[in-house]
């Protein structure tokens, strides 16, 4: 089994990335698209450097997905499941797992 390395995150980070997660959401109305990928990509790489491997990759899909779109339709619909995976365990994602956020997001967006 490979050994997987998780860095030792600063206190409360969990907290500061929820927070920045909702900074981003609250500031919508008032960015642009270019605004609100440059702060999804900033929440992704604090998610990727302190081990939050669930928002790394959903940051990283609603950056697609708001490139491909142009109009940002599914934003908050991944800011609730980021802020989700926030709180989910740090580390390497079992199996399946990632399949799983990506998942809630598509069941969020058919409710």
């Amino acid at each position: 089994m490979r050994n997987h390395y998780v860095p030792e995150p600063a206190p409360d980070m969990e907290a500061h990335l929820a927070d920045r997660i909702d900074a981003l959401a609250s500031a919508l109305p008032r960015c642009g698209l270019t605004e609100i990928v440059r702060g999804v990509d900033d929440i992704r790489c604090l998610a990727r450097d302190n081990g939050y491997p669930a928002v790394e990759i959903l940051a990283s899909h609603l950056e697609s997905a708001v490139a491909a779109d142009g109009r940002g339709a599914a934003i908050r619909t991944y800011f609730a499941a980021m802020q989700d995976a926030a709180h989910a365990p740090r580390g390497p994602l079992p199996a399946g797992v990632a399949d799983a956020w990506l998942a809630s997001v598509a069941v969020r967006l058919t409710c």
